[in-house]
């Protein structure tokens, strides 16, 4: 673990404004940065500076040795490097992952296919979860209901992809913010849940409020048994 308070934003909306995972994760980041003075934040905006696409490139200069590596190759693989460097030295990260089209926003897998290029983080030698013990709070929004019971419980696609990243290839320690009905205002077949599209909004604040606390707290207790010892 890195032996000061690091926080990495990654934000994956498209929208620079009027973005609820961005709205929320402010109230995240806010609370976090209150109870961690000396903490620092590092962010990723891939929604609005999407990475590149993953080309030929970059998926076979990491099995280059780096003495055979070509410019194009070393310059690929420091890019990654960067990439890689920028989880290895946080403590938390926070992803806004709004649903889009019921899967994971472009810039967001982009993003994800670049840092695998980085052989310490690459998991086709086996799932050797090299994040284990770090934190990752994902916010997610979502234009309809997708929660158990509802008509389209099961169709949200980026929920299962990104558990699967995050806890089983990475080995973080995984916490989720939903937020429902994002689009009731807009669309006139969601207008009467526009009330119950205010209160998970409201609920998703309180969430990014409490996990930041909660965190300071768990960082707190680690840092008084590690002064002890």
């Amino acid at each position: 673990m890195p032996s000061s308070s690091t926080l990495l934003r990654i934000d994956a909306s498209i929208h620079a404004t009027e973005s609820v995972t961005r709205e929320v994760a402010d109230t995240f980041e806010r609370h976090w940065c209150e109870s961690r003075p000396e903490g620092q934040v590092v962010r990723r905006d891939v929604g609005l500076s999407p990475p590149p696409y993953l080309t030929e490139l970059e998926h076979t200069a990491m099995f280059v040795p780096s003495e055979f590596r070509t410019p194009e190759q070393a310059a690929a693989q420091a890019e990654a490097a960067a990439l890689a460097d920028e989880l290895f030295e946080a403590d938390t990260v926070l992803i806004c992952a709004p649903l889009y089209n019921l899967g994971i926003p472009a810039g967001l897998k982009t993003w994800m296919d670049r840092i695998y290029t980085d052989i310490r983080l690459f998991p086709g030698f086996g799932f050797t979860q090299p994040l284990a013990g770090r934190r990752c709070v994902v916010v997610s929004a979502r234009g309809g209901a997708y929660g158990p019971g509802s008509r389209l419980d099961g169709w949200d696609y980026e929920q299962p992809f990104v558990r699967r990243h995050v806890v089983d290839i990475l080995g973080m320690d995984l916490s989720e913010i939903f937020i429902d009905l994002t689009l009731a205002h807009i669309n006139p077949k969601l207008a009467h849940l526009v009330d119950v599209a205010g209160q998970s909004r409201q609920a998703a604040h309180e969430l990014a409020e409490r996990l930041a606390l909660e965190f300071a707290d768990s960082d707190s207790e680690m840092d008084s048994d590690e002064g002890v010892a």
